[in-house]
């Protein structure tokens, strides 16, 4: 009986956040009523605040469990930056990629279009610094860059994001190796270099 209970809990928590996040994409997070969330996941007001407190607990809980899947995914991957490893990049977007690959429907809402979260975006992108961070604290020595590391962060990150939103905005148009692999050649090789084209002095 209680296995039949959680599954019953498990199947209309889940119609909830499909109806959020496809609501999210339609009319945007303010313009959503819980009766809109209700309607679409075809239960009553009050099974929704079984489930939630609000429409802000909702919200937070959506953003911190898709973040706590993306930090849980890429913790593995081993990363440094002395020295440098093509690899280690194409680990680490391949990881979040996979992992996008398996939400769609969730990463559409949070990340693309006019209505997308713009919270979700700030803190996955900290999750993505942090974890490119890591490769230089967890490594031996003083460090030699002949650029500020926290304007190399910032310009990584912006390229990690940039080809995430890409990817998603465009329906996933390359397999997750190529996008992976094209990317950290982009980094490690510069975009002119890696693209091919000659570069005069």
């Amino acid at each position: 009986m209680n296995k039949k209970t959680d599954l019953r809990v498990l199947r209309t928590n889940q119609s909830i956040r499909k109806a959020f996040y496809e609501l999210i994409q339609e009319k945007g997070y303010e313009a959503i009523t819980i009766q809109d969330i209700a309607d679409r996941a075809m239960i009553n007001r009050n099974t929704f605040y079984l489930h939630y407190q609000d429409k802000p607990d909702l919200l937070d809980r959506c953003v911190e469990e898709l973040l706590e899947e993306i930090k849980n995914a890429i913790v593995q991957c081993p990363i440094s930056m002395r020295p440098f490893s093509i690899s280690t990049l194409e680990t680490v977007m391949q990881t979040i990629l996979e992992h996008i690959s398996h939400n769609t429907s969730y990463y559409q809402a949070m990340l693309v279009g006019e209505n997308k979260i713009y919270l979700f975006q700030s803190k996955m992108e900290k999750i993505i610094k942090d974890k490119l961070n890591e490769g230089w604290t967890s490594s031996q020595g003083k460090s030699t860059l002949k650029i500020s590391k926290e304007l190399l962060l910032e310009y990584l990150v912006s390229a990690f994001m940039g080809v995430i939103i890409w990817w998603i905005k465009n329906d996933l148009p390359l397999p997750v190796e190529e996008v992976s692999s094209q990317f950290s050649k982009i980094v490690a090789y510069g975009h002119f270099k890696a693209a091919g084209i000659a570069v005069e002095e």
